[in-house]
């Protein structure tokens, strides 16, 4: 018989789409939630609450503020989650973990600085800068097939494989997803799969195929970077702001900029700017 998890208070919030339950780690202990089955029971959409993934704040030391710590909705642990880390930002300054000014976030990926901020007139929202992208590869040695030009892969905190196509609406991610999402050129681990095309409007839609969901998700965050990270290589873009049209419909803006001659090595640095909005609060029942 398993454990009810009962009155535990959580958060539930989206990153375009993107949703995930947030603990706060002062008030429910990380081994109360973080077992794998247990996460599959509060990601589960039918008798859970339901989400991408499973996400526990707790408070740092040694110069960080803020711990995260991520996990699939399969119950598998993520080194990062882009639009998690959005959402970790916005919910940090909320519960007076971090200033919203600037915080710096202990990641399995490394130490991430992130903020609020926004233009004059649009919105504030969660901002994030990576730890410099350096392992980028345009090419891979998996052949396109019909209606795809390109397919390149990149660590972007979390391997990422990431396909040129004529239109990302018309992909069968359901269908091809699995089967490149462990091909060997995924590495040993397997990675995301993100299909990009250009819209007439000069962005750019995609699509994801999410490791530890299993299945395409509505947005991904690190996706999104390294999309916009192979695009740049692929010499698509100019600009070094690159806006990306989620299946949500909202827009994750990335901005690279080259890594410094004084690094020794090639790469960019992204930073990562879109939406990280609480959807509702609430405690537990017996899950």
């Amino acid at each position: 018989m398993t454990k009810p998890l009962s009155g535990l208070p959580f958060t539930k919030m989206t990153g375009s789409g993107n949703d995930f339950v947030f603990f706060d780690g002062r008030e429910v202990p990380l081994d109360v939630v973080t077992q794998p089955e247990a996460i599959r029971r509060i990601c589960n959409r039918f008798n859970g609450i339901g989400s991408d993934g499973l996400v526990v704040l707790e408070p740092a030391s040694g110069g960080a503020d803020v711990v995260i710590h991520f996990y699939n909705q399969d119950g598998t642990a993520a080194d990062l989650c882009g639009n998690a880390t959005l959402c970790s930002t916005a919910l940090s300054a909320q519960l007076g973990m971090a200033s919203a000014d600037g915080m710096r976030l202990t990641t399995g990926a490394g130490l991430i600085t992130s903020r609020l901020s926004g233009p004059a007139g649009q919105g504030i929202l969660p901002e994030i800068d990576f730890q410099p992208v350096t392992d980028i590869r345009p090419e891979s040695a998996i052949e396109p097939e019909a209606g795809e030009q390109r397919i390149g892969f990149v660590i972007a905190g979390i391997p990422h494989l990431v396909i040129l196509c004529d239109d990302a609406e018309a992909v069968d991610v359901a269908g091809r997803g699995p089967l490149l999402r462990w091909h060997t050129a995924a590495g040993p681990t397997g990675a995301n799969v993100n299909w990009v095309s250009r819209l007439a409007d000069g962005r750019w839609r995609y699509r994801t195929f999410e490791r530890g969901v299993e299945g395409e998700t509505l947005a991904c965050g690190t996706g999104a970077v390294a999309t916009a990270t192979l695009l740049a290589s692929w010499g698509q873009v100019t600009s070094d702001t690159v806006p990306i049209v989620t299946s949500s419909g909202r827009v994750l803006e990335v901005r690279l900029r080259p890594l410094g001659s004084d690094t020794g090595s090639a790469g960019v640095k992204p930073t990562l700017r879109g939406e990280g909005r609480v959807v509702f609060r609430g405690v537990t029942g017996d899950l």
